[in-house]
């Protein structure tokens, strides 16, 4: 069973997961609602949005939390996720500006 387990989990991460982010924050504006999903794809070193692909310079796994770095047309990006949440945070490089996401990623554990 616990073969069957293992190569589920692997056989999810492979092919990705999508995170779903309910909250933006832009710098230090109030909060709004937000309906923005990004795909991730670890092995394949990409993060789709409605906005263009992001490409993952870097992953970082620490027991239940997953954090990555990824760059893009314009900016920076940093997602950490666990279990329960994940939150994607966007670095204009004309900045300095912020944006922050809060939401959750199906499928990633």
């Amino acid at each position: 069973m616990a073969l069957i387990t293992v190569a589920l989990m692997a056989a999810t991460q492979a092919q990705g997961y999508v995170c779903v982010f309910e909250t933006e924050c832009y710098e230090n504006e109030t909060c709004t609602g937000a309906d923005f999903r990004v795909e991730v794809d670890i092995p394949a070193k990409a993060v789709s949005t409605e906005f263009g692909d992001l490409v993952i310079v870097a992953v970082k796994e620490t027991g239940r939390l997953i954090t990555m770095f990824a760059t893009g047309e314009g900016a920076e990006h940093m997602l950490s996720l666990t279990p329960r949440a994940a939150r994607l945070t966007s670095h204009a490089n004309d900045g300095p500006q912020a944006i922050s996401y809060f939401g959750r990623c199906e499928g990633a554990f």
